[in-house]
């Protein structure tokens, strides 16, 4: 690491002899600053040799620069960009020193280097594992488990329209109206446009017969602010609904078992 107020001191006492070109690690300008203080000696300007007077003027260019500046000019020397230039390291860069970085980097860019071409690879495959894995369990109406799998698939591979298409149908099925929704809106906003399989596809029978299709299908099979809040709505209404059926069920239940007991105790053959 380079200190700048060394650079500034060594340009004010050696300025002429090009020493703090040299500290600076710039001993083309240092070997240039010796030939002109001895070749042009005799050229002075208020007795000052030429060279003396350039390595005044860099003390002061040094004093002024701000600490961040010169640290990225002095002590990032390794690290260049395709232009040449010097530029700004990440801390990630800085540990893996090299003699040139051909591209521009930033800390995006870092991280997209991460995966490379055989990475997408591997991820699109065991994508399409899991997503065949789904259809075979959609099939065997192991709704559950294709779902997972599914996810599984698009965790990986989120853009692949026909998972988002089989897992809407899965949802469908499982009468989870607003998850089938979200899934056919991602699939169209990927380019998924088959829409009469949407139209005519028996497992997305469920989510035609709502009021809320119609509207979709109006919106070129996309979902509006307005459509997600009907889907909320009925959501609703369903959790309630289940809810009073099952205190039902329990009501009856405990009124019958309570019959039945009572039957066994009053009766006398027992």
């Amino acid at each position: 690491m380079k200190n700048k107020w060394v650079a500034v001191l060594l340009a004010i006492m050696a300025g002429g002899f090009g020493v703090h070109r040299f500290y600076l690690r710039q001993p083309e300008l240092g070997l240039l600053y010796i030939g002109i203080y001895f070749w042009m000696s005799f050229f002075k300007i208020l007795n000052f040799p030429l060279s003396t007077l350039i390595g005044w003027y860099d003390a002061y260019r040094l004093l002024m620069m701000d600490q961040n500046e010169f640290d990225r000019r002095y002590n990032s020397h390794n690290f260049r960009d395709r232009y040449g230039n010097r530029r700004d390291q990440t801390k990630e860069q800085s540990s893996r020193q090299g003699r040139y970085i051909l591209l521009d980097e930033d800390e995006n860019t870092t991280q997209k280097s991460r995966r490379g071409y055989f990475d997408l690879y591997k991820s699109k495959k065991k994508s399409e594992s899991h997503k065949q894995s789904g259809i075979k369990k959609f099939k065997n109406y192991d709704l559950k488990g294709a779902i997972e799998e599914f996810k599984l698939a698009l965790d990986l591979n989120s853009s692949d329209t026909s998972t988002h298409f089989n897992i809407a149908c899965a949802y469908s099925l499982s009468e989870k109206a607003k998850e089938a929704f979200k899934h056919l809106d991602e699939a169209t906003s990927l380019g998924f446009s088959d829409f009469d399989k949407i139209m005519t596809h028996e497992s997305l029978s469920f989510i035609r017969v709502m009021p809320e299709f119609e509207a979709f299908r109006t919106n070129q099979f996309r979902l509006s602010p307005e459509i997600l809040e009907s889907l909320n709505k009925t959501e609703q209404e369903q959790v309630l609904e289940l809810s009073r059926s099952k205190e039902q069920v329990v009501v009856e239940n405990k009124g019958g078992y309570g019959s039945y007991f009572e039957k066994r105790i009053n009766d006398p053959f027992k």
